[in-house]
């Protein structure tokens, strides 16, 4: 066997071993591009959380009050019957607490966790009030002037 002959064997060998792994190696895949692809390009996440504060006012003394007294903002007249409206944070969704005041336009909202509060008052279509950030520390009895105008 010459020389030619001896790298001809290899070269076949080797083409062989090629040609085995190529054949071995290759994936096929296809797809019917006419099937509806359906993809969401604006998805949409929604995190909500819910927080339950319950507090034994007996044993840790945290819960809190709100008083006031409400007037008209010129005169300083009080205004009795009118509906208070409080909410928690700076939230104007759905009120923790509503009441109304007294004839001598004196009202209270007991049992409060702490935290900071909005308060909206409202008599008649007219005399409106709005006061937001209004802080309730553990315990504590905070008055709130409220002054109609």
């Amino acid at each position: 066997m010459t020389e030619q002959d001896s790298a001809l064997e290899k070269k076949d060998n080797v083409q062989s071993i090629l040609d085995k792994i190529t054949k071995d190696s290759f994936q096929y895949n296809s797809q019917d591009l006419s099937q509806d692809q359906r993809m969401d390009v604006n998805p949409i996440q929604l995190n909500t959380q819910n927080i339950h504060i319950n507090l034994d006012k007996d044993l840790y003394k945290l819960a809190g009050k709100i008083t006031g007294t409400t007037r008209l903002k010129n005169s300083l007249d009080i205004v009795p019957y009118v509906h208070i409206f409080l909410y928690f944070g700076d939230d104007h969704g759905i009120p923790v607490h509503n009441t109304t005041s007294d004839k001598d336009g004196n009202f209270a909202i007991n049992d409060l966790p702490p935290g900071f509060y909005t308060l909206f008052a409202q008599a008649g279509n007219n005399l409106k009030y709005y006061s937001k950030y209004i802080k309730l520390l553990p315990g504590e009895q905070a008055h709130q002037s409220v002054l109609l105008k």
